[in-house]
């Protein structure tokens, strides 16, 4: 139970005080421009003809998978005509850049995060968005809702901002039934659900993509990059490592429509 906890610890200060501030410092020069494990599915149609007639480079295909199957659950994918979308923990930005490349008829794309790679996004926290009721119709977010201390506040502060009838768009990996905690959340918070899927095979597929390229970069990386290279492997899931292996969690994504 120590080692857990300690181990917990350890993580959460990687991520909040190592992992995003060396991603500032170098994530142009290794071009990383997602953090997300990635989705791969050769038999979703619209997400791969959205990757195909947009021009994805290779090593990036599975992460913008993840960004048009989160968005695909949307009632009117993939037109998103007059739509003001945000993102909560857009981390590098990459995601911010697809949408704004892939879907033009947005009115905006907005990003934000705890930790603001570049002065294009907003600085701000998931539990205390930092807008103004009804500022969006679509919220977006992918991947980083189990790093929150508080999901409900989350889930709360996504219904603040949207308007009615917005929705949010939401991706994530739980233990195997937390899911249902996660309905619940979102629930209380005035969302009605839309839509639910569970994508963890595609997941896995885009996961051991994305990792064959990060080992291939921590290969030529600092030192001092390299002696978290067990970490940064466990972060992106890669083969061989603890959270590859057991697959103690299962990935999730859904749509709500706010009532």
């Amino acid at each position: 139970m120590l080692l857990q906890l300690l181990s917990r610890f350890y993580f959460f200060v990687f991520d909040r005080l190592i992992c995003y501030h060396l991603l500032k410092i170098y994530s142009a020069q290794f071009k990383i421009r997602f953090m997300n494990l990635g989705y791969v599915n050769d038999n979703d149609g619209a997400v791969n003809n959205a990757i195909r007639e947009n021009g994805v480079e290779e090593s990036e295909a599975p992460h913008i998978g993840l960004y048009e199957k989160t968005l695909s659950l949307h009632p009117q994918y993939p037109s998103l005509n007059d739509c003001r979308l945000l993102e909560v923990g857009c981390g590098q930005g990459g995601g911010i850049d697809w949408i704004n490349r892939s879907h033009p008829s947005l009115t905006s794309v907005t990003g934000m995060d705890r930790v603001a790679i570049r002065d294009s996004i907003v600085t701000g926290d998931a539990h205390d968005l930092p807008f103004k009721p009804s500022s969006f119709d679509i919220v977006i977010n992918i991947e980083s809702s189990h790093l929150y201390r508080n999901p409900q506040l989350f889930f709360d502060e996504c219904s603040r901002v949207l308007s009615k009838g917005g929705h949010l768009c939401w991706t994530d990996l739980r233990f195997d039934g937390d899911e249902k905690q996660v309905l619940n959340q979102a629930e209380k918070a005035g969302f009605k659900l839309v839509s639910i899927e569970e994508i963890t095979d595609s997941v896995i597929r885009g996961m051991e993509k994305v990792a064959q390229r990060y080992d291939q970069i921590l290969l030529t990386a600092p030192w001092y990059i390299k002696l978290f290279g067990d970490t940064f492997r466990k972060t992106y899931c890669a083969p061989g490592t603890e959270a590859y292996v057991k697959r103690e969690k299962r990935y999730w994504t859904a749509c709500w429509v706010k009532k």
